[in-house]
């Protein structure tokens, strides 16, 4: 082992016990998302957070399924936007959506089941709310996957 500079000079015994982690998968199941415009801040479904502490970038997949025919079709969506003081006041006092992370599926009423792209995003801050959207004519289940990487 090589020691750094006197500033950061190791001493004694080192180890690593076991793999260290480089990834890990977080899963928001199964939500129920009734029809709410995805501009409609106020109406949008909190579906609680997801923490990316210690991890640099994250990429989100969604998948649904609608409980029953969709006849106008539209679009399911999850829109993650930073879990922290200012950024949260700016949500709760003037329904602003600052550095939002999204990712949305297309539905529409040729299938029962939708999933999005996997938009891969930077991470800048330690938790992210989860809020989400549908813009058909039916209520959908989904789940929001968070696959969180450095």
């Amino acid at each position: 082992m090589t020691n750094l500079p006197e500033t950061q000079r190791i001493e004694g015994m080192v180890s690593v016990t076991g793999p260290v982690k480089h990834a890990a998968l977080v899963m928001i199941a199964e939500v129920e998302v009734p029809p709410v415009p995805r501009d409609d801040i106020n109406r949008l479904i909190d579906a609680g957070t997801v923490s990316t502490e210690g991890f640099g970038a994250v990429v989100l997949s969604l998948t649904g399924q609608s409980k029953g025919q969709i006849r106008a079709a539209g679009e399911v969506g999850a829109i993650l936007v930073p879990d922290v003081g200012p950024v949260s006041r700016a949500l709760q006092e003037t329904r602003q959506l600052q550095f939002p992370l999204e990712v949305k599926a297309g539905a529409g009423a040729d299938a029962t089941f939708f999933s999005s792209d996997q938009p891969r995003y930077v991470v800048g801050f330690p938790e992210y709310r989860v809020m989400l959207y549908n813009t058909t004519d039916k209520t959908v289940v989904v789940d929001l996957f968070a696959y969180l990487t450095n």
